[in-house]
């Protein structure tokens, strides 16, 4: 049987660009979280096992994104993707981690082996996904304002949004509720604060729902090419 190993392209929002986790390893080495997949260990727990202890991130919700040939065809390597809301997480080296540090995704160190290949096919996914699926609630904090939900969308997406179209389709797509509460970031009126909906069932209706909406984004059509 071939040796199977777990990568995770680890991906979050901060100041309107898209940002990929990183270890450095001994030697100045950068790689992706990941770890070879012991026997009787199923790829998910293996991937959320080397995510938590090498980054100090747990419990995640993980999609697996490609199988990659390792060493010539001897090997393979099953990646999967991370979104998170950076502002939740708390990062802590494991054993054998010097460093892990966010990076931006167009601005990051040379890396070992393809895990550049690897990221890069990450970050087309959420891209492409983005297009149809709410997945951009999943790089916020609990709590958000209608312009943080665009400002996650834009860098995502890699263009601007109109502002008035974005809110009245996303506020008619049902993906968030608003939480009663609002907070003033400076001068002006205080912006109101929603969360998602929340729900498997509702995910999924929210899924469809919001194809419709930001596929009237400019730049939709491209991306689903």
């Amino acid at each position: 049987m071939k040796p199977v190993r777990t990568e995770i392209v680890v991906i979050g929002v901060r100041e309107r660009r898209t940002h990929a986790l990183l270890l450095r390893l001994p030697g100045s080495v950068w790689a992706l979280p990941g770890v070879d997949v012991p026997a009787g260990t199923t790829l998910e727990a293996a991937a959320l096992s080397a995510l938590e202890e090498q980054t100090g991130i747990r419990g995640p919700h993980l999609e697996q994104l490609y199988t990659f040939d390792r060493d010539g065809g001897a090997g393979v390597c099953v990646a999967h993707l991370c979104l998170v809301a950076l502002e939740r997480q708390a990062l802590a080296p494991g054993p054998g981690v010097v460093e892990v540090r966010w990076f931006p995704m167009d601005d990051h160190p040379p890396l070992a082996g393809d895990a550049a290949a690897v990221l890069e096919y990450g970050r087309s996914r959420v891209r492409a996904k983005a297009a149809y699926a709410p997945i951009a609630l999943q790089l916020l904090p609990e709590s958000f304002t209608l312009g943080e939900l665009q400002v996650v969308y834009e860098a995502v997406l890699d263009h601007d949004l109109d502002t008035r179209n974005f809110r009245r389709d996303v506020l008619q797509a049902g993906i968030v509720e608003a939480t009663g509460a609002s907070r003033a970031d400076g001068p002006g009126r205080p912006a109101g604060l929603y969360r998602s909906g929340g729900g498997d069932f509702q995910v999924l209706a929210r899924e469809r729902r919001i194809a419709r909406a930001i596929a009237r984004a400019p730049g939709s059509d491209a991306l689903r090419r």
